[in-house]
């Protein structure tokens, strides 16, 4: 089993878990990171690293959770490499502060799955997607 990066990363894409792993695992898309399960040697060296708790073992994923490891595997085989930390998106404490106070379902509602998964396949602007569904979101 490998490790699944989860919900909380989405518009924050914190990349602490990057550095820290010993291995090239994480893929970078438009608004968060995904772990190739493929490329994952299950140490759990990122877990402790990622500020929002995002990243999950595939065994422990919370029920709400599990359509990520789904996710993940997809989307390692479409988005690109990343090696190195990068600064976060620009919101990222935004997000990070109103994903701590939300509750699971509200979060998983505002994150918007099912329809990131589609604007993600039309190429559409997750970011902007995402801004028009919560007004009180900073802009960039």
């Amino acid at each position: 089993m490998a490790f699944v990066v989860t919900e909380a990363c989405i518009r924050c894409k914190y990349t602490d878990c990057v550095a820290a792993c010993p291995v090239e695992c994480f893929h970078e898309g438009p608004d968060f990171l995904v772990i190739d399960p493929a490329a994952c040697i299950d140490c759990g060296v990122c877990v402790p690293e990622c500020p929002v708790e995002a990243i999950f073992d595939e065994k422990d994923l919370p029920p709400e959770h599990r359509e990520y490891a789904e996710l993940n595997r997809r989307l390692a085989a479409q988005w690109p490499l990343i090696t190195a930390a990068q600064d976060p998106l620009p919101d990222a404490e935004h997000w990070a502060n109103q994903k701590k106070q939300a509750r699971p379902a509200d979060r998983k509602r505002r994150a918007g799955l099912k329809e990131t998964e589609v604007g993600l396949r039309a190429g559409t602007d997750l970011a902007q997607r995402l801004r028009d569904r919560d007004p009180t979101a900073p802009g960039d």
